[in-house]
């Protein structure tokens, strides 16, 4: 997802899915089965969640990607991981992979978003 502070709030005004809700064993609390996400991946990095509070963490940065950046569109302080690391590229294998399933190249750049 693109990551720009207008959709990284600290708080919403709907869930269109309950994620973590408030955190902690919430989702054992109100019955949901399941772990949750396991991850979020935007245009500058990849999140996991913390294993007890479920608190969104950056583990990992795109290429040229500064934290700084990453806290200037997140709308409340950002967690980074002690052991934060760049994001890889993908191989020429994942990459043509992709490329399949996206022939317009709308996810992998091909053509403008707008068209």
């Amino acid at each position: 997802m693109a990551h720009e502070r207008r959709r990284f709030v600290e708080r919403v005004d709907y869930r269109t899915s309950p994620g973590h809700g408030e955190g902690g064993d919430w989702r054992r609390r109100v019955g949901l089965v399941g772990g949750g996400p396991a991850a979020v991946i935007t245009t500058l990095g990849v999140f996991r969640f913390h294993a007890t509070t479920r608190e969104m963490v950056l583990t990992s940065r795109h290429p040229g990607i500064a934290v700084d950046a990453v806290q200037a569109e997140t709308g409340w302080p950002l967690a980074v991981a002690p052991d934060l690391t760049e994001t890889r590229a993908p191989s020429p294998e994942e990459l043509a992979l992709v490329r399949r399933f996206d022939p317009d190249g709308f996810w992998t750049g091909g053509r403008s978003r707008g068209a």
